[in-house]
């Protein structure tokens, strides 16, 4: 049987390849596309995404759900309640995915007015919206084939189809523009993958085993049902707040604005969105061996285990953050020609978020483990309602730095805090927590100050000199004061081992 750190490690390095080639995908992509878009076209594709990312709540939470429920009978698939909870979720993934098809195609008529886009963009923008919509409804359709990989701690296939659909997506979008398909190419991109990827999934977890036998699948049921959308309306109250928190601001941009302000959040945001996922790793990779200590009522491991993950997400995040205050701006001017201009209140606002957001995210995920929403399921709505009042003014009169400031203002009050004070009923203690989080934020402020005395510098200097050396004293500071004694023990008795197999 693999051991649950074998399983971490694997997933945590398809992760981390996965985000490689997420960058590498980034780096080409948006270069490509402003070649032959321009900045208003490019706006128009990052608007129809974040309207797909509102769509795809009417999930309605079941994958997540049916995923969770798979751990709780994972040790014998040939038991009825384990196959009754598949063909539960299939019948249900396949409704929810043909009313997104139909919702998306519906208000793909109505987008263009609504986001004020100008008038001789509107038709391309209504069909490709239409495009994405109907592969987003077929991609939830078939969810259930994948469902049980992240139970059986397989999530190293999720990510590895995950890099294969940016590939192909890539490919395509490549030769979409080669034969003048303009916008419509980012639309097409995505048919390959959406047609591929649940044929992998399914020879990959039928090979596996992790479907029941014949005669073993039991049959749907209606309590089934229930428990399933117990939890996965608790889901959707978070993902519909989430939506709100993290997919918003090019919505808000766009309209109170411009296009070009929408294409330059996008652009100025990518390094940041990858620092979260990189940071973001840690919990999602650890997550199925921790809901399975959970289950097993090893409560005082699961204690120790989250606490150690937590403080490895900080200690990331708070590389992230170094690195977004030294680099992104320079990466971001040289990225694009100089066509897009960004600025360094907004990597100081965007580095605070950085290391914000993944801490609450631990926090918010630990209820997820323990199979209970609902203490925290209402805190990412409320925080988005408060923000969406707040940073439509913010953003008509100082553009993208006051919507990042109530973005960051609202995240630590509203969030952060009420995520804190639930996590005190599962955890032992939240101290270690709130430990992390203070020296991850007392460290960027630390480097912050001097980067700002050299700003004088050209952005070469800062991408090949004083991103590095920024990176490099946030890692000596987190590892002494973020990384507990245990975990530097354990790192370093580790990476011994690595380098007596390489070397010997």
């Amino acid at each position: 049987m693999t051991s649950r750190t074998h399983n971490f490690i694997r997933g945590l390095g398809a992760g981390y390849l996965a985000i490689a080639v997420n960058i590498a995908y980034t780096a080409a992509s948006v270069p490509l596309a402003l070649h032959y878009l321009g900045k208003e076209q490019f706006g128009l594709w990052a608007l129809a995404l974040q309207i797909t990312g509102y769509l795809i709540l009417l999930d309605l939470g079941v994958s997540s759900a049916v995923s969770r429920f798979i751990a709780d009978h994972k040790d014998d698939v040939n038991n009825s309640s384990y196959g009754s909870l598949l063909l539960t979720g299939a019948i249900v993934f396949a409704i929810q995915g043909l009313l997104i098809a139909i919702a998306g195609v519906a208000f793909s008529f109505f987008a263009p007015a609504l986001f004020a886009v100008p008038e001789h963009f509107a038709t391309d923008f209504t069909n490709v919206l239409v495009i994405i919509t109907s592969l987003a409804g077929l991609s939830v359709a078939l969810r259930t084939l994948g469902a049980p990989l992240w139970a059986f701690q397989r999530i190293d296939v999720s990510y590895g189809l995950g890099s294969f659909t940016l590939l192909t997506s890539f490919a395509a979008l490549w030769g979409g523009f080669h034969l003048g398909w303009g916008i419509y190419s980012f639309a097409f991109a995505g048919i390959p993958a959406a047609i591929l990827c649940p044929i992998i999934t399914f020879l990959i977890c039928w090979k596996s085993g992790f479907y029941p036998s014949t005669g073993h699948w039991g049959r749907p049921t209606l309590p089934l049902f229930r428990k399933i959308f117990s939890f996965g309306q608790d889901v959707v109250w978070m993902a519909m707040g989430s939506q709100l928190v993290n997919a918003s601001q090019i919505m808000i941009l766009s309209r109170v604005v411009d296009l070009n302000a929408a294409a330059t959040f996008a652009i100025g945001t990518k390094l940041f969105t990858m620092g979260q996922q990189f940071a973001g790793r840690i919990i999602e990779s650890s997550a199925p061996g921790l809901t399975e200590m959970f289950v097993r009522g090893d409560k005082a491991r699961f204690n120790l285990r989250f606490s150690n993950v937590v403080a490895v997400t900080s200690f990331l995040a708070t590389l992230g953050a170094a690195g977004l205050v030294a680099g992104n701006t320079a990466v971001v001017t040289l990225w694009t020609s100089g066509v897009v201009h960004w600025n360094l209140a907004s990597d100081a606002l965007l580095a605070g978020l950085l290391i914000a957001t993944c801490l609450t995210r631990c926090l918010t995920g630990l209820f997820g483990l323990a199979g209970n929403l609902r203490p925290v399921r209402h805190i990412y709505l409320i925080e988005g309602c408060i923000f969406i009042v707040l940073s439509i003014p913010a953003a008509s009169h100082f553009g993208t730095v006051g919507l990042l400031l109530v973005s960051f203002a609202t995240h630590l009050g509203v969030t952060a805090f009420l995520s804190l004070r639930a996590s005190a009923s599962i955890l032992s203690s939240v101290k270690p927590m709130v430990l992390s989080a203070i020296a991850s934020f007392f460290i960027t402020l630390t480097l912050l100050f001097p980067f700002w005395i050299t700003t004088f510098a050209p952005h070469p200097i800062s991408i090949f000199f004083m991103a590095p050396l920024m990176v490099s004293s946030a890692a000596v500071g987190g590892w002494f004061f973020i990384l507990t004694p245990t975990i530097r023990s354990d790192l370093l008795c580790r990476s011994g081992k690595i380098l007596t197999r390489i070397f010997h």
